[in-house]
């Protein structure tokens, strides 16, 4: 009953978020074939804009892929609905004069907890297998062919690197019990590794110079390289991003004991 009571408390952001993985997934396999045929157009001009990864995106279907939907927007999607499916529970009960009755029941703060974070784990891995539903069908719709073992990995990769994003929307939550304030917060944390440490960890690569940045860099971590393979899995920042995770669950466990309810 638990697990019913929190899906029932998620389940408007869980349809929100097929839709906009359905739209955003669609769009980027509808328009396979005029990007492509824009970018040969541009390759072709001397004068106009080249990029390195163009005639990659051309002559690879399954890097097009990694490259608009995991390395971009349905990452991003996919971490934005994760820290929201964590959004509620008992600190929403609290704000809405409930929390007595499910405080009455014989369950711990812990459990309500973990729960609703289970209950996001849930939709955050169903959220993913629809992404991968419509990858096959929309694929299949426009006659490419890809590499299924490589979407999978990707997708894998993504909800057990991403699920960093529902423990940072909890805790958030947690501290700052308003669904504004928190959503202003999670966006501004984790814009942060796309616009900043991101930038600045592939400047670094680019000049051939590591830097410690980049075991922090989850995005990058969860699209992994193009083509993913046993080695080149980026297993330290997994370990990193995983200690994190409990680091987060932990103190919003612990915050959540100690909360006047």
């Amino acid at each position: 009953m638990l697990l019913y009571k929190a899906w029932i408390e998620t389940r408007i952001r869980f349809l929100a978020g097929l839709a906009t993985t359905l739209i955003v997934c669609s769009y980027y396999l509808y328009a396979h074939s005029s990007l492509v045929a824009m970018w040969t157009h541009m390759l072709q001009d001397p004068k106009g804009p080249h990029f390195g990864w163009m005639r990659l995106a051309i002559s690879d279907y399954n890097f097009y892929l990694w490259h608009y939907l995991y390395d971009n927007y349905l990452q991003q999607i996919w971490c934005l609905f994760a820290a929201l499916f964590a959004f509620g529970g008992l600190i929403r009960e609290k704000q809405d004069g409930t929390s007595l009755f499910s405080l009455g029941l014989p369950v711990s703060r812990r459990r309500w907890l973990y729960t609703r974070l289970l209950v996001a784990l849930l939709e955050g891995c169903a959220l993913a297998v629809f992404s991968v539903l419509v990858i096959a069908i929309g694929s299949a719709v426009i006659h490419q062919t890809y590499s299924l073992s490589q979407v999978l990995a990707h997708t894998a990769l993504m909800v057990g690197i991403g699920f960093f994003a529902a423990a940072l929307g909890n805790v958030f939550y947690t501290l700052f019990p308003s669904n504004y304030v928190s959503l202003i917060l999670i966006l501004a944390v984790i814009s942060a590794p796309y616009l900043l440490i991101q930038t600045y960890v592939q400047h670094m690569r680019s000049i051939g110079r590591s830097t410690w940045l980049s075991y922090v860099d989850f995005g990058y971590a969860m699209a992994g390289p193009w083509h993913l393979t046993w080695s080149t899995v980026p297993w330290i920042t997994i370990l990193v991003m995983t200690v994190m995770t409990a680091i987060l669950l932990r103190t919003a466990a612990v915050y959540g004991d100690h909360i006047d309810y």
